[in-house]
């Protein structure tokens, strides 16, 4: 969803959330009342490495699909990622999220190959605005 903050409109698989590791009880107890009470679990990544990251996965099913959402613990390195964070307003509603240069780390760090086309696309987003 960051992606289309940042000027570049794509379809997802998945909602991703960074989140305070002292907010993932808060954060899945919110998320069980809208209905996401599928738990896929603690996945960790790059483990043993410098940065080493750990997701939740919780989904729903809506009709036929499965929605996902992933909370991604906050690691201590990706601290600036959070300090930076921008504020949207969606009807009122005070919306955070992840500011480009952000959002660009992260999306290095998964280096997926969806990943790397949206840091092209962003960075080319960015060449234009």
């Amino acid at each position: 969803m960051a992606v289309v903050l940042h000027g570049y409109p794509r379809l997802t698989r998945d909602i991703d959330l960074l989140i305070r590791q002292s907010d993932l009880t808060g954060a899945r107890d919110v998320l069980a009342a809208i209905g996401f009470t599928i738990p896929g679990g603690m996945i960790p990544f790059d483990v043993g490495k410098p940065h080493e990251r750990k997701i939740f996965r919780i989904s729903k099913v809506i009709g036929t699909e499965l929605l996902t959402v992933d909370l991604l613990l906050l690691p201590a390195f990706l601290n600036e990622v959070w300090d930076n964070r921008e504020t949207y307003e969606l009807e009122g509603i005070p919306i955070y999220a992840v500011d480009r240069d952000g959002l660009i780390t992260m999306k290095r760090l998964a280096g997926r190959p969806q990943d790397l086309s949206d840091i092209a696309n962003l960075e080319g987003a960015n060449d234009e605005a």
